[in-house]
């Protein structure tokens, strides 16, 4: 019986041994780099029947280390404005990170989406180039802060200035930090001598020593590059003076996932302009939207915009045709920026100057001309001119 019990506990030792064989974690989560070459080499030694050693024999099992795909890392890096005028741009600059086990090309683009108000949404615009290629190796061993160098996996089909798509002047991200190639700084000696503690390694020289974060084997070590979308504002809807949208940049390979960077919400501002036209019997005391005169009369007419929405109001051109009976009075028409602001004490215009005429019969004032003229929200441009009644 004690027999039978010792077997029994024997054989639930065994079975808990290789259960936890099976669900312990690998080292496979660490990463090996494309393309490296692991060659596994086995040696034998033997004697002849004299006993005088015989020359070694060795003999190698190569496996070579495959693409594994991963979607690259896209993050926002500036937003030059997130509130802009609607009719105006915004432009994002965007990293993207290679996060694959060797080199991969990549197409980048840009999306958009209504979040409140817009009918279309912003538009981003097309980017140079369309599809780019970035390098990726992996770490062969722990990337320490304050080295200058770094060592990774060896690629015998790259080229001697470069390793798996990398090269001097690209800029790397080890430990979520971004570092310069030096120029030479890839170093493959020794890479191919067995036993050599370079064998199977090259040396990446950095132009500043690694901060904040190390690196540790088995990391990859992606390429990173910088693309910028300007997006165009849309159109908020009828009826508001604000909308927003969600703006994003992606970069995915042919055949890989897609990588998609955090929305930037973007606030569009849209005028509305509201225009009123008054008139003066008195001389400018005071105004009315009628009133009654006499022929003779000097009638002072008042044009009064207001901005009470959110944006800009550009290219503010009054045209105003004067109609039968009315002579204009030149030299004495003058505008203010407050609506508060009386004739007497506004500011003179000059006929042919500062964007304001009068020709074929026609009031015209475009401040700023050509064109320029920008009323901001909440304030106003008020035209003041004088004609007399035939």
């Amino acid at each position: 019986m004690r027999m039978r019990n010792k077997i029994k506990m024997l054989s639930a030792l065994a079975f808990m041994f290789l259960t936890t064989l099976v669900i312990m974690p690998t080292a496979a989560d660490a990463s090996t780099a494309q393309g490296t070459v692991i060659q596994n080499r086995a040696t034998v030694n033997y004697n002849d029947a004299g006993g005088t050693a015989q020359p070694a024999v060795t003999v190698s099992a190569d496996v070579t280390v495959t693409l594994v795909q991963a979607a690259p890392n896209v993050a926002v890096s500036t937003v030059s404005s997130a509130t802009i005028n609607q009719g105006n741009t915004t432009t994002i600059t965007y990293n993207v990170t290679a996060t694959s086990n060797g080199p991969e090309t990549y197409t980048f683009g840009s999306g958009t989406a209504n979040v409140s108000n817009m009918n279309p949404a912003g538009t981003g615009g097309a980017t140079t180039p369309l599809s780019f290629t970035l390098g990726a190796t992996t770490l062969a061993a722990n990337a320490s802060i304050g080295a200058t160098t770094i060592k990774v996996a060896y690629n015998p089909t790259d080229p001697g200035t470069s390793v798996n798509g990398i090269t001097a002047g690209d800029v790397i991200v080890i430990g979520g930090n971004p570092y310069t190639v030096a120029v030479g700084g890839i170093d493959k000696t020794n890479a191919t001598t067995w036993g050599n503690a370079n064998y199977n390694l090259v040396t990446i020289t950095l132009t500043s020593a690694i901060a904040g974060t190390a690196g540790t084997a088995g990391q990859v070590v992606g390429e990173r590059t910088t693309f910028s979308v300007t997006y165009t504002s849309g159109t908020v809807d009828t009826g508001f003076t604000t909308g927003t949208f969600n703006a994003n940049g992606t970069a995915k390979s042919p055949t890989g996932p897609t990588g998609t960077s955090a929305n930037t919400l973007i606030t569009v501002n849209k005028p509305s302009l509201t225009v009123s036209k008054t008139v003066s019997v008195d001389g400018g005391t005071s105004f009315a939207a009628t009133g009654n005169a006499a022929p003779g009369t000097s009638l002072i007419y008042k044009i009064t915009i207001t901005n009470s929405g959110a944006g800009d109001a550009t290219s503010v051109r009054i045209t105003d045709t004067l109609p039968p009976y009315l002579t204009y009075v030149p030299t004495v028409s003058k505008y203010a920026t407050s609506a508060a602001t009386t004739y007497a004490a506004a500011t003179g215009l000059t006929e042919g100057a500062g964007g304001f005429t009068f020709a074929a019969n026609t009031v015209t004032y475009n401040p700023g001309s050509p064109g320029l003229g920008t009323v901001t929200p909440g304030n106003v441009l008020v035209l003041f001119y004088r004609c007399t009644i035939n």
